[in-house]
């Protein structure tokens, strides 16, 4: 076995945080440790490294290290197997992987050598420059996929004889720079589903007066939201909840949604912005 540390890559898949539960990959049915009883869970990064002038991984650097992990821990040969599994990704393969999804057409590997490492704990992170036991990172959200890392890996022989190959398992997580986030299949855009349409409350819903709206924060750009959403009974006045039709003062322009009629001081309330409020009709 060997330990060594990665350049900075991006991370295109997983969080060091975050696990997931294992399943079978023939039977799908979850798989479980020794016990019989708890879940054997996984927390995975795959670490996308840039290509330079090389034709192969292990002629990097890094790579030529782990290379000559597998030559000795494979003596026969078998590394150079089509099927031997090295952990090792070339980012502009064609070919599918498993799943049937070819690493070309997934965002980030392009270009790139990608490294899938994973174990059955959650990986220590920390800030670049940070490394002090008090300093690792706590909060998962401060990580995302998509950001600029380093891992502490070890490398060593999975002593298959079925499938033949390398264990790589990353034991420490450095958050090197922030990047653009990539929207993986375990992180769905919430903006991009609930965002995509507003939704509409039921008629005759059991509203908590006591308990605020959450707020609807249109931007630029984003579809109204509508003031029904906000408002059980209609915008607030000052001497509490009033109905749609309240008091709004003379020469007040107001808007007509599908919720009834609005001033624009509500509807900025309820969520709308300008270029929203515009585009209605008035009533």
């Amino acid at each position: 076995m060997i330990e060594l540390t990665t350049p900075v890559g991006r991370m295109v898949g997983g969080h060091p945080m975050i696990g997931h539960a294992q399943k079978d990959d023939k039977t799908k049915l979850p798989k479980f440790q020794v016990d019989g009883v708890t879940p054997q869970i996984q927390f995975y990064c795959g670490l996308a490294i840039a290509k330079g002038t090389e034709t192969h991984w292990n002629q990097t650097e890094w790579g030529a290290k782990i290379w000559a992990e597998m030559i000795a821990a494979w003596p026969g040969g078998e590394y150079n197997h089509p099927g031997f599994s090295s952990k090792i990704t070339d980012g502009d393969s064609q070919i599918p992987n498993k799943k049937m999804r070819k690493p070309c057409d997934r965002e980030g590997y392009p270009g790139h050598w990608v490294i899938n490492a994973a174990n059955g704990f959650a990986i220590k992170s920390y800030h670049r420059g940070n490394y002090e036991p008090t300093q690792m990172i706590q909060q998962k959200e401060a990580i995302k996929t998509g950001d600029y890392c380093r891992l502490v890996i070890s490398i060593k022989s999975n002593q298959s004889t079925q499938t033949a190959g390398m264990y790589i398992n990353p034991s420490m997580f450095e958050l090197y720079q922030a990047g653009i986030e990539i929207v993986t299949e375990s992180t769905a855009d919430p903006s991009a589903t609930f965002g995509a349409e507003a939704g509409v409350m039921p008629a005759n819903a059991m509203i908590d007066p006591n308990v605020p709206a959450q707020g609807n924060t249109a931007g630029p750009g984003r579809g109204p939201v509508s003031p029904a959403n906000d408002f059980a009974n209609g915008p607030a006045g000052p001497s509490g909840p009033a109905g749609p039709s309240g008091p709004a003062g003379p020469a007040v322009v107001k808007y007509v949604t599908a919720d009834g009629t609005w001033t624009e001081a509500e509807l900025l309330a309820a969520g709308y912005d300008a270029a929203g409020i515009a585009a209605l009709p008035r009533g």
